[in-house]
Order: structure tokens, then C-alpha cells, then sequence
């Protein structure tokens, strides 16, 4: 019988994919930068998915999608994107779609959502960020302080310090229904964490989808035209309709 992995060996897997794309193993991290950086063959999908489905992931040779429900928060959706890099990058996925849903909690989805927590915020990250902020309790000051720095979900912060025994029940609880937006902000820092994508946002395509189109045309194999009618396809019409204004330049 297969068990559960361990959340020193999840930890252990998150550090050694950051190592490996050389992360800083304590720091935060722009995963949506990485990852278009680092996989070349992955192609991300935003599209407002179900309201029960937070993503999906399938690899078929070299080909490689994660596909992210972007109706949820802007933390979620970076979670969402770690947790699938589990499904992508550690476990068995020969080919077959795995569809994400909210309240389906296998082994397997269990161990991604602990490894999203962990390649998000290493155990050494949190305890380093603690120790140079002198954090020696759990108020709401102090756990906004940390999911702000390390750009991780309100919830995912919560269930991470419930399961390391740093609050109890009752505390997980009660911030839990905290109105975490508004919390924030009157800290003084930016909600966008906390919030969905903008409506004209909430369709997108990156990486490898986008850079094929620009290839075959480079190439000759397709017309503009096609090119076009392709990046529409891909929810790039501002690729089609804004066509080369120039870059902005730095002062």
C-alpha cells in the first residue's frame, strides 16, 4: 500500500526543485516567472474554470499545459500553479489529463496542495523570515506580514502554521473568517493577493503556445493571417489588435 509522503519529504522535493532552477531555497519567489523561464515546452492557460475546479495539468511527450481557473484570487491562482507543478514535475503523469476539483482530496491531491505550501514558502524560509522579524507570536499583524512577503495564500499560511503547531484550532478558526482583504489593506499593503483577475484578464495564454506561433511565422509555415487567427484562438488578441506600438523605455 502506498502512503502518504511525508511533509519533510514534500519540503525536501520543493527545496530540490529550487535548487535545481537555482531559487533562492529561503526567499520568495515570482513562480509565474520561473516557471515560463524554466520550462520551455509550457504553455499556461487562464480561463475561468468551474467553480469547483481550481486547475489541471497533462504532459504527452513534449508537450505540457497547466491550465489555471482564473476567476479565483491572485494567491490561489499562484498556489494553483504550484500545485500543479507537483502533478507536472514530480509525480507519474503519463499522459492523461488531471483535472483539480476544490473538494476532491486523493493522496495525490494532498501532497500537491503540501508541496505548493512548501516551494511557495520552504520551511527555512519561514523560519528565517521569522527570526530576522522577530516574530515570536501569531497575531494578524504578523501572519498578513508573512503571506505578503512570500506572496501565499491567506488560508495556505493558516493551515501550514495549524499543522506545525504554532496556533491552535481555535485561532485557525478565527482568522480564518477575517475579512483578509480589508485587513490588509488598512495594514497597508496592496490587496491584489487577495483578488480574482480582471475581467479582461481572466482569458490568457503564455509560454510555449505564444513563442510557436511567432516561430512558424519567422519560419514561413504560416501566413499572418493564420498567425492571427491562431493567437485569437489562444486569447491574444491583444497581440492581434495592438499590434508592435514599440517598447516602453526606462527613464
Amino acid at each position: 500500500m502506498i502512503s502518504l509522503k511525508t511533509d519533510k519529504q514534500l519540503n525536501t522535493e520543493a527545496i530540490q526543485l529550487r535548487a535545481k532552477w537555482a531559487l533562492n531555497p529561503k526567499g520568495p519567489i515570482d513562480i509565474t516567472s520561473v516557471v515560463l523561464s524554466k520550462l520551455p515546452n509550457l504553455t499556461l492557460l487562464y480561463i475561468p474554470f468551474s467553480e469547483n475546479t481550481s486547475g489541471m495539468c497533462i504532459k504527452d511527450g513534449n508537450i505540457e499545459i497547466i491550465g489555471i481557473n482564473s476567476t479565483m484570487t491572485k494567491g490561489r491562482q499562484r498556489f494553483t500553479l504550484s500545485h500543479e507543478l507537483y502533478h507536472l514535475l514530480i509525480e507519474e503523469n503519463v499522459g492523461k489529463p488531471i483535472i483539480c476539483k476544490k473538494n476532491y482530496r486523493s493522496m495525490s491531491e494532498k501532497e500537491a496542495d503540501k508541496f505548493a505550501s512548501y516551494l511557495l514558502m520552504t520551511e527555512d524560509g519561514l523560519s528565517q523570515y521569522c527570526d530576522l522579524n522577530n516574530i515570536d507570536e501569531w497575531n494578524l499583524d504578523n501572519i498578513i506580514s508573512v503571506e505578503q512577503y512570500f506572496q501565499i495564500t491567506h488560508h495556505s499560511l493558516l493551515i501550514r502554521l495549524l499543522n506545525n503547531r504554532l496556533i491552535s484550532k481555535n485561532e485557525y478558526n478565527k482568522y480564518k473568517k477575517k475579512s483578509i482583504s480589508h485587513e490588509a489593506k488598512i495594514r497597508g499593503y496592496n490587496d491584489d493577493l487577495y483578488k480574482s483577475s480582471s475581467r479582461e484578464d481572466q482569458y490568457m495564454t503564455l509560454g510555449k503556445y505564444i513563442n510557436t506561433i511567432e516561430e512558424l511565422v519567422e519560419t514561413n509555415k504560416i501566413s499572418y493571417s493564420k498567425k492571427n487567427e491562431l493567437l485569437l484562438d489562444g486569447y491574444r488578441g491583444d497581440l492581434v489588435f495592438n499590434g508592435d506600438k514599440g517598447d516602453d523605455m526606462d527613464d
